[in-house]
């Protein structure tokens, strides 16, 4: 494979090509014939398969994962021993095991979970054994009783070291349950593997442990509720519970293809009784809902009645009192439109404003504070695409700026919203693909200040001077050129200031080619910067002196997986702020990426 290959194999695995997002349907007919587009897209997953080409390390990778996956396999049939006996055939004579469940490390109780987290360097000296069956039956010893154990393993590093060995850097995580008793192991592995006869069939020489992560919980942290919660709405099945995939093809494309689900929700008490309700944006054609909460904590669905039940494709929503008359405002990007619908006082919404950008391509996140401190609540309006996902392309792809200008909308009620983004200085940098933006005074100097979370490239945080505003994002080491697509602000350490997280794509493809020595040879900042993008999630902690320190491998947060909006949340009641980071894409037949 040649470098230009290389670089396009890169896209392909890092970025997610739209090749690989397409479902089967949207193919033309097999006579019918192919756009250049079509005929682009055909010729670049023609350079999927390692085993067509030269890219050896990839070649290593197939074949050393495929025999990850049998060997998940047999360990996910449980760890008593007798189903562990048929692991020895993965393993060269004389194979040199680290413990993989090592004795030590800290120990803290969070809640119903006990967490044991243990580094190579923490854990106590142990002589390797050459026994694999010994070896996993004590790793997966915990998950005894457990009616079914879960175990995969994610690839994400190849390197030859020598003529007939190679070694992987490998996730490794289990998950089993028995009764009120749940377990999970997260470990990273280093393997070294040995190539045999068979090139299709290497065997594992030796196992070094890096970290290992065991918790332990006495009982579920979270009840499933969905069905009680919505049981009066007649259509929640029918609209709610289908993927993203099911509504493409069924319904117009007036908006972005269904399937994507960049949609948005809004929490907030719309009618006022104490109880907060739930606003849930949906795809081109399918009705917005409104779930409005009864004192049982079921819901009764009401859009329609309280005339938000809106068919056009919405993203960003927010729930805030844009008018400052005490109740909760509905703020919508509905395509190229901002409606702003104003709450009567009881639950039941009326069009109050209408905003459109002046250019054509959608809005997609909102976020909301009052910037210029005047007393009531201005927006901020995120854009991604020129025209829709999968046909404006970014370039270049780790640093784009081809995307369509993000919008500060001033409120400058009762005479309206004014667009505002140059005046104030939030035209500097305001050209890439936009995903997430969130408010929070980072400096504490009275304002609030604004990170904007782009995909493809570098962040922005544009600083807060008095209503004027200055992209500081590099001096103050926070630009986190990834694949960003969430934020948010909080004191995860509890020293009085607002630190920041960064939701990005963990690809253990783009990490396994990026970081070959071959993939963009002579070209070393571009080389960084496209390992950069593939790296994970990132957790910048405030210095408290305008600048913020990446954190994020001491904290153990990189490996979100395909990582959307995340947010901190104290879900063990202790005062610390915790993290959900909900990920996924779309895949159809090709899961490896994920």
């Amino acid at each position: 494979m040649n470098r230009s290959r290389s670089h396009a194999l890169a896209l392909t695995f890092a970025m997610g090509s739209l090749a690989l997002a397409l479902p089967p349907r949207c193919w033309p007919q097999e006579n019918a014939p192919r756009t250049a587009r079509q005929q682009e897209i055909e010729e670049l997953m023609g350079k999927n398969s390692p085993l067509d080409d030269d890219w050896e390390t990839e070649i290593l990778y197939k074949h050393a994962d495929h025999e990850l996956k049998e060997l998940a396999g047999i360990l996910a049939q449980r760890g008593d021993g007798s189903a562990l006996s048929d692991v020895s055939r993965f393993f060269a004579d004389s194979s040199a095991l680290a413990p993989l469940r090592p004795e030590g490390g800290e120990v803290r109780t969070v809640g119903k979970f006990s967490i044991r987290r243990c580094g190579a360097a923490e854990a106590p000296e142990e002589a390797t054994a050459t026994d694999p069956a010994a070896v996993f039956a004590r790793l997966l010893a915990p998950f005894e009783g457990a009616a079914q154990v879960s175990v995969a393993f994610k690839l994400y590093r190849v390197e030859r070291h020598a003529p007939g060995r190679f070694n992987t850097t490998v996730l490794y995580q289990a998950f089993g349950a028995a009764s009120e008793r749940r377990v999970q192991q997260t470990a990273r592995w280093r393997i070294e593997w040995k190539e045999t006869d068979d090139p299709d069939r290497p065997l594992i020489a030796g196992i070094d442990l890096v970290h290992f992560d065991e918790i332990e919980s006495r009982g579920p942290q979270f009840t499933e509720c969905t069905g009680a919660v919505f049981a009066d709405d007649a259509l929640f099945a029918d609209l709610m519970l289908r993927g993203g995939d099911y509504w493409f093809g069924r319904s117009d494309a007036l908006g972005e293809w269904n399937y994507l689900g960049h949609n948005g929700l809004a929490v907030g008490d719309v009618n006022g009784d104490g109880l907060d309700d739930l606003y849930v944006a949906t795809g081109t054609g399918i009705p917005n809902r409104l779930y409005v909460q009864n004192p049982d904590g079921t819901t009764t669905e009401r859009a329609l009645e309280a005339g938000v039940a809106w068919l056009d494709d919405t993203k960003g929503v927010l729930l805030l009192d844009h008018d400052n008359d005490g109740d909760q405002d509905l703020v919508c990007a509905m395509g190229s439109l901002i409606v702003i619908s104003a709450n009567d006082g009881t639950g039941t919404f009326a069009p109050a404003h209408m905003l459109r950008a002046a250019t054509p391509p959608n809005f997609y996140s909102l976020a909301a504070a009052d910037y210029d401190l005047d007393g009531d609540l201005d927006i901020y309006a995120c854009r991604y695409v020129k025209t829709r996902y999968g046909e404006s392309l970014p370039d270049p792809f780790h640093d784009a700026r081809n995307g369509p200008p993000n919008h500060l909308l001033r409120n400058d009620l009762p005479a309206g919203f004014m667009d505002v983004t140059a005046e104030v200085g939030l035209d500097a940098n305001n050209d890439r693909f936009s995903l997430a933006a969130s408010w929070a005074d980072y400096d504490a100097d009275g304002d609030p200040d604004l990170y904007v979370a782009n995909d493809f490239g570098r962040n922005n945080l544009y600083r807060n001077d008095g209503g004027k505003f200055v992209d500081v994002a590099a001096a103050a080491q926070a630009e986190d050129q990834a694949a960003g697509m969430g934020v948010s602000w909080e004191d995860f350490d509890l020293d009085g200031d607002f630190d920041l997280l960064v939701s990005n794509m963990f690809s253990g493809a783009g990490q396994r080619i990026a970081y070959q020595p071959r993939f963009k040879a002579g070209a070393e900042a571009e080389r960084q910067e496209i390992q950069r993008h593939s790296l994970g999630n990132t957790l910048l902690r405030n210095n408290g002196d305008g600048t913020f320190a990446d954190v994020s491998d001491d904290a153990g947060i990189r490996m979100g997986r395909w990582a959307f909006g995340a947010v901190f949340a104290d879900f063990g009641n202790d005062g610390w702020p915790d993290m959900v980071v909900p990920n996924g894409f779309l895949t159809n037949e090709l899961k490896d990426d994920l």
